[in-house]
């Protein structure tokens, strides 16, 4: 995460959000309890992980560490990696002693993991805060055991792209767009890219894709965010991966 000249100062933002956590509502929190995952993303999410417990889980982009917590509950060595010293900070008082946290990018090298030490890698909408993935999944499939599985979720292509495609140059470039998170000032950089882009650079990276989940609302959503339910249901809103290296 870094600043650009335009001011999409991501890691600010993303450390603003994190400091904010308890004050967030939930409509607008961008971590586990809120609405939108709780009631949206994480019911897509949870089928396609496997048993953890006696397993090592690396959560990449581990936020405030509500996902590690839950690992962790289930028997997992749980390890947590991410780009905010605020949020890291959180999930540590969150976890305990329970779970290991190291702050680092997940486009560079995991120093602390080796090679083949994990069994599954589980990345929560962040991805697409990340322009460029192959570097990111080959560090993964680095860290996956040969029998390891990736699972991550991540903002549908379609969403941006329906919603706002005179915005967009192309539908097949990769372009970058700024977030203004809910009420607050934080403001985060995205990545909108086509679907192929999603395939291609997982195959490129040395895995095969053994599910592809476009979320669905829960009907409890509905009563939180009617209006973004309603659209939801039309058009879909999150994409959840699951793949194993080959």
């Amino acid at each position: 995460m870094t600043d650009d000249a335009d001011g999409r100062i991501t890691e600010a933002g993303y450390e603003q959000l994190a400091a904010d956590a308890d004050g967030l509502e939930r409509w607008e929190s961008p971590w586990a309890d809120s609405h939108y995952q709780r009631h949206y993303v994480w019911p897509a999410v949870r089928p396609l992980l496997p048993e953890v417990d006696g397993r090592t889980v690396l959560d990449a982009g581990c936020g405030v560490g509500h996902y590690a917590a839950w690992f962790a509950e289930r028997g997992a060595s749980v390890v947590g990696v991410d780009a905010s010293t605020e949020a890291l900070e959180a999930a540590r008082e969150r976890c305990g002693d329970e779970v290991t946290f190291h702050r680092g990018d997940l486009t560079e090298r995991l120093e602390f993991a080796a090679d083949g030490s994990v069994d599954l890698v589980f990345s929560n909408l962040v991805l697409d805060h990340v322009e460029e993935w192959r570097p990111v999944f080959s560090e993964f499939e680095r860290v996956l055991r040969p029998d390891g599985i990736l699972v991550f979720s991540t903002v549908h292509p379609l969403r941006r792209y329906l919603n706002h495609r005179e915005d967009l140059e192309s539908y097949y470039e990769t372009e970058g767009y700024v977030v203004e998170w809910g009420s607050t000032d934080a403001r985060i950089e995205s990545y909108y890219r086509p679907v192929g882009e999603v395939v291609n650079a997982l195959a490129e990276s040395g895995f095969a894709v053994s599910e592809f989940r476009e979320a669905r609302p829960q009907e409890e959503y509905e009563a939180h965010q009617p209006d973004r339910y309603e659209q939801a249901m039309s058009r879909p809103d999150t994409l959840c991966v699951r793949a194993r290296p080959v």
